[in-house]
Parts: structure tokens; sequence; C-alpha cells
């Protein structure tokens, strides 16, 4: 092994081990119940889940062949990708053998992050157009939702930049693992993420800032068990932009802001504090019509559908509104 490759690994055993103090289980490639290598989901893993999540609902063997079928067949177009993250967000619509109604399957237990299952694993090899190795790949509940790739933080020759063209090239190659993925990584000498947009030859990277942490530990925050659920959940859509389908993912401003709106409302209604209302300061191109999105989309569903006011004073603003 050379010392780059040497130092790359180096790199990548630092971002499993700060991922697993964080909650992630780590398990080598040879221990992922796979069934076989042009398969992204953990079949096994992600049945055992959907039944202890939706206990309330009488589910047969057919049952969750309907809903992994829904899965498997999503295309991986833009439709595809916008179908799978509603599966995220909302569950599967089936009609079920017994009751034969229809039932919204849940993937993930947003109740009790604690149920779902996390894991970690690396030098994931999977099939497609073309064999792949991922370098860091994360599951929740069996089905892969990140994808990190690490470069040399030391070399001369690669930076992170080369970390995202390559998973920008991995979305093109093996449609079929990326229509799940959401979230890409490129860990070098700078940390960026970035939502996977697979139509799309370039898509912004962001930079995670926590407190007083450095980028290259920022990062685990946001990828913390628990951070991560609450981002598929309210904090990742896909948006259409001047006449441009996207897929739009938190910045960290935009995080903590809106989660301090929707505790602020949250505690109030629930009288554990008798403030009612909030000041936040962004700065101009922050995203703060998002972020009033992102609030609005959580209390909504959290809080029972209640009706949400947005309040613009001008013309701008409110067609900032219609257009995201």
């Amino acid at each position: 092994m050379t010392s780059l490759n040497l130092e790359k690994k180096l790199v990548e055993d630092y971002v499993l081990e700060s991922l697993t103090k964080k909650g992630w289980v780590y398990k080598k490639p040879e221990e992922l119940s796979r069934d076989s290598l042009d398969e992204p989901l953990l079949i096994s893993n992600l049945k055992q889940k959907i039944n202890e999540i939706n206990k309330d609902v009488e589910l047969t063997e057919d049952d969750f062949k309907k809903v992994l079928s829904e899965l498997q067949t999503a295309f991986s177009d833009q439709n595809g990708h916008k179908k799978i993250l509603s599966f995220y967000k909302y569950g599967v619509p089936i009609k079920t053998e017994k009751e034969r109604v229809v039932k919204y399957i849940q993937l993930f237990d947003y109740k009790n992050f604690t149920s779902n299952e996390f894991i970690v694993s690396n030098q994931f090899s999977f099939y497609g157009k073309e064999k792949i190795r991922l370098d860091i790949i994360l599951f929740i509940n069996g089905i892969p939702l990140v994808n990190i790739e690490c470069k040399n933080p030391y070399s001369e020759k690669t930076t992170y930049f080369d970390a995202y063209k390559q998973i920008k090239r991995y979305e093109k190659t093996v449609q079929e693992l990326y229509k799940y993925i959401q979230i890409g990584v490129g860990y070098a000498e700078k940390v960026r993420y970035f939502p996977i947009v697979p139509w799309l030859d370039d898509v912004k990277q962001e930079l995670w800032r926590w407190e007083e942490l450095k980028e290259e530990d920022a990062i685990f925050e946001m990828l913390s068990p628990f951070t991560l659920i609450d981002i598929v959940k309210n904090f990742i859509f896909m948006r259409e932009f001047r006449g441009e389908i996207t897929k739009v993912i938190t910045r960290y401003m935009q995080y903590r802001a809106a989660n301090k709106i929707y505790h602020r409302a949250v505690d109030y209604i629930n009288g554990k504090t008798n403030k009612n209302k909030g000041l936040i300061w962004h700065w101009q191109g922050s995203g703060k019509t998002l972020t009033m999105i992102f609030a609005a989309h959580k209390l909504y569903f959290d809080l029972g559908k209640p009706t949400i006011m947005f309040i613009v004073d001008r013309r701008d603003l409110e067609r900032n509104f219609l257009t995201n």
C-alpha cells in the first residue's frame, strides 16, 4: 500500500470511527445480508423493521412483497426519485390482504428514532452498468441513504471535488442504487454534502457548521442518526424552480432556525413556555423562504395539519413562496 493510499484509508477509518461514536453500527461488507450484488436493499433487515414499525397493521408475506415491489419498480428518473422520497416521508400505500383497505406502510419510525436500525459499512460493491465500490454507505432499516467518498486530504492531485465528481458519475452508471440514496458527501481537505440529483450535471455542495467544531467533524453532527432521520422527513424535498426540477436539502442555518421555530411553537402549545414569538436573523441569500417552509412542514405534520399562514410585506417575497 502506497503512502497516499494509506493516508486515504486512515481518513476512511476516521470517518467510520466517528460515525460509530454517533450511534451507527459498523458491519463489514461480507456481514451485510444481501440477496445479490445488484440489489441495493438489505431486504431481510427491511422486512424485519417494517413489521416492527407497523405493528398496528396485520401484514402478510404478500403485503411485504407489495411494499418491496413498489420500491424496486420505481424508475430512476425524476418521477421515480419523487416517488421514493414520498415513500420515505409518508409511507408506501398498499391494499392489505386481510383488511382489503389502503394502508400507508411506514419505512422509518419517525416517532421513536431509536427503533430504527442504523448500519454503516465500507467498501460496498454494487453491480450496475459497471461494478463500483463505495467507500462508505449508510443504511437506515436496510435502505441506503448516504454515500461518503473519501480522498486523501494531503494529496496535491485529488480534492473533495474529485469525490463529488465520482459520486456524480456513479449516479448515472448505477441508477438503481442512487434512486434510494439521498445525500452524497465528499470528504477530503474540505468536507461538503449535496443532494443526489442524477439528471443534473452539477449541484451545489454545502458546508455543515456546528458550534465550534471543525468542518471535518461537524459533518458527523449532520449524519448523527437523529438528525439524519429528521432531515429525511422534514428537510429534503423535490423542487421545480425556473423550469428545472431539482432536490433541495437543508443548509445548517436553515436546519437550526426551522427547529427553533418548531420547538417554540410546540412548547407554547403544550404550555411549557409563555413565549409565542421569536426573531431569526438570516443574511441575504441564506434561504429564508426555505427556512419557513421547512418549519411549516414539520409543524403541519406533527401537529395534526393545522392552518399555517405566511405573512410577507413585499411582492417579491410572495413570488418566492410561490416558486418554492
